[in-house]
């Protein structure tokens, strides 16, 4: 039994070593959310960080924007709001502004970690994969993409999505 513990353990240590080899790098994007992107991640403008592999075939961003600072809506008005499908497609029109050739799906409204989240996936026409999570923290709308060339394996957007780490 201890043999198999051990076996267990040292399996566990080695995948989990492995992994954090694979340069990836965790940002710190305020002081409740951090998340791990492929490589050290660039401010592109204020609150929105971007990242990409060797190859540039994938880049994962990060925006956060406080809805205080923009629209003057506080974490209460937005408690009110912020689980409706109205809500959500603002949020998608907002979207479609900055990247007007994306051919976006409805956003799916969900609970994540006791979290209002949202989700989408879309492409261009260029066959661009676009994979879109949301989540409202506060008056803190956090919002990660992956954007995919050639084909490229989903599994890094399920790495980028599953790395958020949240504090209290």
């Amino acid at each position: 039994m201890k043999k198999l513990l051990s076996l267990l353990f040292t399996t566990a240590f080695v995948v989990n070593i492995a992994y954090a080899q694979n340069g990836w790098v965790t940002h710190k994007a305020d002081n409740r959310i951090s998340v791990r992107f492929p490589s050290e991640p660039r401010e592109v403008v204020r609150g929105s960080y971007i990242s990409t592999n060797k190859d540039t075939s994938i880049a994962c961003v990060l925006t956060v924007v406080d809805f205080k600072e923009v629209a003057n809506l506080d974490s209460a008005t937005l408690a009110l709001v912020k689980d409706t499908p109205e809500f959500a497609a603002k949020l998608k029109d907002g979207i479609k502004i900055s990247l007007p050739t994306v051919t976006l799906e409805d956003f799916k409204i969900a609970t994540w970690k006791g979290l209002t989240s949202y989700s989408s996936a879309g492409s261009d026409p260029k066959k661009i994969k676009y994979y879109m999570f949301m989540f409202i923290a506060g008056s803190k709308l956090y919002s990660m993409s992956t954007i995919l060339k050639n084909s490229v394996d989903t599994k890094t957007k399920d790495d980028f999505f599953s790395s958020i780490i949240v504090s209290n």
